[in-house]
């Protein structure tokens, strides 16, 4: 009984009653900054994705430059932020491995917003030497925004020892050198002139570490760790910078042609992402990529992913044989 009281005494002695305050504080403001940093997150993206969309409370890009450089412009995404900068009212600089398919783009723009562009025909997975070739195409453009979306895949699904080295060095080449490189050859203008816009297309493969996807995964988790830094050096010399992890979009490179409601349309998307730009640093374009995020996040956990992504290995595998076979 002694010791209970003496432990009540030291329990309501003045000391202990100050740690209690002090840890009473630090509790409060822990839960007060946890649910500010919710609310705050929250409201970026009600703007995004609700207000955004129909003007309200997006940034006016055309107040940082004249001129939009989009890389893998030819289709997809790329295609689809081309054509809302556009409609938007910039000239484009339009870049990708297929001159011919530039250049229906460059007609779409042309007829629809009547604005310039300018057809930049270039292999990324070439390396260093094409860089020198663009810096002379882009050098005199007053440019506003870069959207670095140029990059690819292993294809099927497979195990990492599968899959050639060569396909790995130009996944990384494309995924990874040339948002690196085209950053640096657009940065020092934005820089003089104290705005910029860079937008980096990553995905939300980088959620999660995933087996049979592993090179490409990874490469996506680069790119938000990039653009995350990037952010942080320039944001107070007024360049924006974002990262946009997209999921499934109807394009070449998923392997979807017909738009779902799972599989979003690229200009839809591109029309969404763009509104984005100013509200949210790390995005997902759309709300629907915002669901299939917190999918990907409760679905692929260490002990799922292996047995989900083979039966989608699978899956890949038998469509692939069958098209071999109906080929011969």
């Amino acid at each position: 009984m002694e010791y209970w009281n003496q432990a009540a005494d030291v329990f309501m002695s003045d000391r202990f009653c100050l740690y209690r305050n002090i840890a009473a504080v630090i509790g409060t403001a822990y839960v007060l900054r946890f649910l500010l940093k919710k609310l705050w997150a929250l409201s970026g993206g009600f703007c995004a994705y609700f207000l955004a969309p129909w003007g309200i409370s997006r940034i006016n890009i055309k107040k940082y430059g004249s001129w939009a450089v989009v890389t893998g412009a030819s289709e997809g995404i790329g295609r689809g932020y081309a054509l809302e900068l556009a409609r938007q009212g910039l000239n484009v600089a339009i870049m990708s491995r297929s001159r011919e398919k530039l250049e229906k783009v460059e007609e779409e723009i042309r007829s629809k917003y009547n604005r310039d562009v300018r057809v930049i025909p270039v292999d990324f997975s070439e390396g260093q030497s094409v860089y020198d070739d663009i810096q002379a195409e882009i050098s005199d453009l007053d440019i506003a925004i870069l959207v670095n979306n140029v990059g690819t895949g292993t294809g099927n699904d497979l195990f990492f020892g599968q899959v050639d080295p060569l396909q790995h060095r130009k996944v990384i080449e494309l995924n990874c050198q040339s948002m690196i490189q085209m950053t640096h050859l657009v940065l020092p203008k934005m820089l003089e002139k104290k705005k910029g816009i860079i937008v980096n297309i990553a995905s939300i493969a980088n959620t999660r570490p995933l087996p049979l996807m592993t090179v490409y995964s990874s490469t996506k988790q680069f790119v938000l760790y990039f653009s995350t830094a990037l952010q942080t050096e320039y944001k107070s010399k007024g360049i924006i910078v974002q990262c946009n992890s997209p999921g499934v979009v109807a394009t070449p490179l998923t392997g979807i042609r017909r738009v779902r409601w799972w599989a979003v349309d690229p200009v839809a998307y591109g029309r969404s992402s763009v509104a984005t730009i100013g509200l949210q640093h790390h995005t997902n374009g759309c709300l629907t990529h915002v669901f299939q995020k917190k999918m990907v996040e409760m679905l692929l956990g260490q002990k799922t992913a292996i047995p989900m992504l083979n039966i989608r290995r699978k899956y890949f595998l038998k469509r692939q044989s069958e098209k071999q076979k109906k080929e011969h």
